[in-house]
């Protein structure tokens, strides 16, 4: 829920009062600023990402209607906002990956088996639905935690992490299933679940 004072400033920011539209922005930006950075993964861009989701907050304030709390509807434009970015780049998305893509893994210097493995992974992940894809992604490429894969979308943290684990068990039994065409012995692991 929106706490009272936020309720009153959003009812002003709908009527048009800009200074209480800046107070919104004031109150939420440094966590607005810390989810992009973790998207973005670079200073520049994350402002960037940040200034794009206030303008079209203001844009859609009157779209509001608070079924959600106010920094749950930002979260959900600016992971919006990244996605038409990365689209606009012609960058893979969750949902839109390809065999070929390759995933965020850390270390410039991947082996073959690395390469295979990534493959594997990201056939399995197209098998998931659109909200179970979404989230892994958010949590696992993204770097996003727990609460704000939850934030986005509109659900508990708990909720989050079991759907999250049903994932990775499905993932895990159908890598067990064909470790051994894939790698010849058992050093296949996926991550795990915090």
């Amino acid at each position: 829920m929106v706490p009272p004072a936020e309720t009153e400033l959003i009812a002003k920011a709908k009527r048009g009062d800009t200074d209480a539209f800046c107070a919104l922005v004031s109150s939420h930006k440094r966590s607005m600023y810390g989810l992009a950075l973790r998207f973005s993964g670079n200073h520049h861009d994350a402002e960037d990402l940040v200034q794009e989701v206030f303008l079209s907050a203001y844009r859609a304030i009157q779209r509001f209607r608070g079924d959600s709390s106010f920094r749950t509807w930002l979260h959900r434009i600016l992971v919006n906002s990244f996605v038409s970015q990365k689209r606009k780049k012609g960058l893979p998305i969750a949902g839109e990956v390809t065999q070929g893509s390759s995933f965020a893994i850390a270390g410039s210097d991947r082996t073959a088996f690395n390469n295979i493995m990534v493959d594997q992974i990201m056939r399995r992940i197209e098998t998931l639905s659109p909200q179970q894809r979404l989230m892994f992604v958010m949590k696992h490429q993204l770097g996003l935690t727990c609460e704000e894969v939850a934030d986005y979308f509109g659900t508990t943290e708990g909720t989050v992490k079991k759907t999250l684990f049903r994932v990775m068990s499905k993932l895990r039994e159908e890598f067990l299933s064909a470790e051994p065409r894939l790698s010849g012995g058992s050093n296949a692991r996926l991550p795990e679940i915090p």
